[in-house]
């Protein structure tokens, strides 16, 4: 039980031994720790000096035999504040030396449904401009059901403009009338359906914030990755943009 303690605060077996070895038997020399341990004396001395680095035992001299002495054990909780303090100093360093540097997107993974929710509650929480997205209408309302009225009201509510670009099928027809609230700003929604055929969807990519939310929605292996950048973002919506203006050009031709 101590041995697995002490390995898991960062000591190998062999030297948690050693050190508990130590503790029981007081001041020793190698050739009785290698006794009571059980480890060779080569390989004593080996974790020996591992210990002594780790500042755990001491060593003496007694009638020109090496000894070694067990420092008390709060040394170990000496040790974990120290390494907790220069944890807390290190780590805000590290997240500048990641936000000073904007070309590196900032990549996330979402599970279930649930994680799935969490993406589109972030469009709303970060978004200050219009959300763009290639969708899929009819697998979009058959995996959300409940949640998307609560969402898209949300999003009316805040005034977000949203723009569509679906496949059509009978699904898509209604389901701005299924999920949308039934009074709504109409400047804030667009939306194209294209023939099915010919372009077929089958997960949602959405582009908003400075990010790209690719969200599989798949009943057996529901998963979205989220893609903080603002390079990636101005390039996506570049190819909505361009998708839509080729796509309503068919109506004014």
């Amino acid at each position: 039980m101590h041995k697995q303690a002490l390995t898991n605060l960062g000591l190998s077996e062999e030297e948690a031994q050693i050190y508990l070895c130590l503790l029981e038997y007081g001041t020793s020399s190698v050739s009785n720790i290698s006794q009571h341990t059980k480890i060779g004396r080569v390989n004593c001395y080996h974790h020996l000096e591992k210990l002594l680095q780790k500042g755990l035992i001491s060593a003496s001299s007694r009638s020109k035999i090496k000894q070694f002495t067990a420092e008390n054990p709060k040394i170990l909780i000496n040790k974990e504040i120290e390494r907790l303090n220069q944890a807390k100093t290190l780590v805000p360093e590290l997240l500048t030396l990641t936000s000073n540097n904007p070309l590196k997107p900032k990549i996330a993974f979402f599970e279930g449904k649930d994680g799935i929710k969490s993406v589109f509650e972030e469009m709303i929480q970060t978004q200050t401009g219009e959300i763009v997205s290639f969708s899929n209408f009819e697998r979009l309302s058959q995996f959300l059901p409940d949640f998307l009225p609560t969402h898209f009201a949300e999003r009316t509510k805040h005034n977000i403009k949203t723009r569509f670009i679906s496949p059509r099928t009978p699904d898509s027809e209604s389901f701005i009338k299924n999920f949308f609230p039934e009074k709504y700003d109409e400047r804030l929604l667009e939306v194209f359906l294209i023939s099915p055929e010919e372009f077929h969807f089958e997960s949602e990519i959405t582009i908003f914030a400075g990010s790209i939310a690719i969200i599989n929605l798949n009943e057996i292996n529901p998963i979205a990755v989220l893609i903080e950048n603002a390079e990636l973002y101005h390039t996506q919506k570049a190819i909505f943009d361009l998708a839509w203006l080729g796509a309503t050009s068919f109506i004014t031709q």
